[in-house]
């Protein structure tokens, strides 16, 4: 068999192998990616926090929330409300083992979804609840 005649099998056998190398790295790189977003949107344990907490709130009212502490303990609130701006509360936890906030929800601060971060010995726990304009 001449060179000629073996050049075409030479070269699909070539153009298999690199086809085989690029659907096994693209294979590789899809699996790699994949997990890199799952560990990307894993979510923290539940802290098992009691907390109390509305499920909405009008804008220009006050909001109350509340988070079950040991008597005298510090307890800290991170308000952010859809405006984005960071707002950090800290109090102890009265006689009764509450941690107790307060604030009106200003109309600058805008409607939508609040977070709510509380804190209590180092370990914290996110929620949301949803700001409206009106019921």
């Amino acid at each position: 068999m001449s060179f000629a005649r073996r050049t075409p099998k030479i070269l699909i056998a070539l153009l298999l192998a690199i086809f085989v190398t690029c659907l096994i790295w693209i294979v590789l790189r899809v699996q790699t990616n994949s997990s890199q977003t799952l560990s990307l949107a894993t979510v923290e344990p539940d802290t098992g926090f009691v907390i109390d907490i509305p499920q909405k709130a009008l804008m220009k009212n006050y909001v109350r929330v509340s988070m079950e502490a040991t008597p005298g303990k510090s307890c800290e609130l991170t308000y952010i409300p859809p405006s984005g701006e960071i707002h950090q509360m800290n109090t102890v936890a009265n006689e009764s083992g509450q941690c107790e906030w307060r604030w009106k929800v200003e109309e600058s601060e805008g409607k939508g979804d609040g977070r709510l971060i509380f804190t209590l010995d180092g370990k914290s726990e996110t929620h949301f609840f949803q700001i409206l304009s009106s019921f």
